[in-house]
């Protein structure tokens, strides 16, 4: 592949008019004086842009009293950006700079490192030399300003941030289950049912449940069932035939109540002694011994020998009998109706119909599921983040995300983190503030970030080895190109034909000097997205390559 830069440039000094003979004979060997890059292409690694600049300096040229400055300066359209300068001496200056002797030469390598901004992919490093010869008061002249690359690797910053976000869950429900409750009471050892059971507010509120949902639209009621229990004190096969007596005398007892309501199934079910209501009771009583009584339970399985070790506690039976167990004389009477919610058609249609006020909160969230349309997804997500949920503002960030606007996603983000300090919006933050370049702020949120979000953290800061292993699919290509790895890239390229995956595949080829692959791979990548083609023409790594 041809780079940008040459590995040697000569060093055209234009000396401006002076008559100090210390830079002037230097000037006149200019053309054996050498500038290299390495690399040949400034490179974007972390938040800085660099390269190993070289000067090689040949014997019998350096003036021994003359002091040069070379600064190395980034210019670009609406701005340029100065680095480090480097100052060199002859053997006879009386300073502390960096030594070229003349009669041996020199050579000094300059580590560039100049911050990293936008506008800078399309740019040339200039080395900017000044001279002077030494005396107290002699000035630097500026004597040479000499291109050494242009252009810069931003490949960093084509990983896909996007991947790590992370969206919330809705609790949508196509189908809801709904149901009413009631109880029968027995007196001890009866199974007949006294009319005042039939009375009690639940019994009505039970009955009323039936009849409103045995034909309702979009809702579809169950078998309506009797449960008997009995106090777990006594004979077990009395108590089995005492649960079961009431369940039936409790499906009777409804049945008759309702006989004039239609299209109601009535089942029966017997379960014996309640000890799991018993339990229950014991463990939200005040009972002085309730500690031993549950130790019982756990450590006895055979209800008759629960029975018994119970009642050898006298006095804590009697607490019992008084308390608990005649709550567990019961027929629980239960209905259960499914209701079915909107369909997804419906959902659609009204999104569609921007009806966006008509559905509710989760509704919204799984409906914007359904929608391919980011633009749409958007509007759904930004109705639904009037009921303040977390959830409806993590999405929205999402989706403004995958749009490519990051300002606003972080916006939404900050507004979820508001109302909720769930992972996943913590995660979210990170991402957001990698992706527009604030590393300080996404270093904040790092810990409680994803293993993902953490190692684009690592490839944001140039420690692409640390994020090996860490990344799949197209990240993972997109570091190990950075870290040099080509054959582990195009592993993890494998069965991707996205555009973003053949222009990479395309950046691969073009480093590896096989020009032809590279055209082919450039020109599916711009057939499957034309706006590719705007990047090429200003990619270095791409320099050259016919599209």
């Amino acid at each position: 592949m041809k780079k940008f830069v040459n590995v040697c440039l000569i060093l055209a000094v234009a000396v401006m008019a002076s008559s100090c003979n210390c830079y002037k004979k230097m000037a006149k060997k200019a053309d054996e004086v050498t500038i290299s890059c390495n690399p040949e292409v400034l490179t974007l690694k972390g938040q800085n842009i660099i390269t190993d600049v070289t000067v090689t300096f040949p014997e019998k040229y350096y003036h021994k009293k003359a002091v040069a400055k070379v600064t190395p300066v980034l210019e670009f359209e609406g701005g340029s950006i100065e680095g480090v300068p480097q100052y060199f001496q002859g053997s006879k200056v009386k300073d502390n700079y960096t030594v070229i002797d003349k009669k041996t030469g020199g050579e000094y390598t300059m580590s560039v490192s100049i911050p990293y901004d936008p506008r800078a992919e399309v740019s040339t490093l200039v080395m900017v030399v000044e001279a002077k010869c030494q005396g107290k008061d002699a000035e630097m002249v500026e004597i040479a300003r000499i291109p050494v690359a242009e252009g810069v690797n931003t490949l960093q910053n084509s990983v896909d941030y996007t991947s790590a976000l992370e969206l919330m869950s809705d609790k949508y429900e196509k189908t809801t289950v709904i149901s009413e409750k009631a109880n029968i009471m027995y007196n001890i050892n009866a199974s007949n049912v006294r009319k005042n059971q039939l009375t009690t507010e639940q019994i009505k509120a039970l009955e009323a449940f039936i009849t409103e949902n045995v034909d309702k639209d979009r809702v579809t009621l169950g078998s309506v069932y009797a449960n008997g229990y009995a106090s777990p004190e006594g004979p077990l096969a009395f108590n089995d035939k005492l649960s079961k007596a009431r369940s039936e005398s409790g499906k009777k007892a409804l049945t008759k109540e309702l006989k004039k309501v239609e299209g109601v199934t009535y089942d029966a079910a017997a379960y014996g002694e309640d000890w799991d209501g018993f339990k229950e009771l014991v463990e939200a009583s005040n009972i002085e011994d309730k500690a031993m009584i549950l130790q019982i339970l756990q450590m006895t399985s055979n209800p008759v020998e629960r029975d018994a070790q119970i009642k050898n506690m006298s006095a804590v039976f009697e607490q019992l009998a008084e308390e608990v167990l005649p709550q567990l004389r019961r027929t629980q009477l239960v209905a259960t109706a499914e209701v079915q919610n909107l369909t997804d058609a419906e959902i659609k249609a009204a999104i569609e119909k921007g009806e966006l006020s008509k559905l509710s909160l989760e509704q919204l969230l799984y409906g914007a599921t359904l929608i391919e349309d980011n633009a749409t997804k958007a509007k759904v997500y930004a109705a639904a983040t009037k009921y303040e949920d977390a959830r409806a503002f993590n999405n929205l960030g999402v989706v403004c995300a995958e749009m490519g606007d990051w300002a606003s996603a972080s916006t939404a983000f900050a507004k979820a983190a508001k109302v909720s300090s769930d992972a996943t919006i913590n995660n979210n933050i990170t991402v957001g503030a990698l992706a527009e370049g604030k590393y300080a702020e996404a270093k904040q949120y790092l810990a409680g970030a994803s293993e993902e979000a953490k190692a684009l953290a690592s490839v944001a800061e140039g420690n692409y080895a640390a994020a090996n292993g860490k990344l799949s699919g197209y990240n993972a290509a997109v570091n190990y190109v950075l870290d040099g790895n080509y054959s582990a890239a195009k592993s993890a390229l494998a069965g991707d034909k996205s555009a973003e995956a053949e222009y990479l595949r395309a950046v691969i080829a073009a480093q590896m000097d096989n020009a032809s692959e590279a055209s082919a791979y450039l020109k599916s990548a711009i057939s499957l997205n034309p706006a590719l083609k705007a990047k090429a023409e200003k990619d270095v790594n791409l320099k050259g390559i016919e599209f």
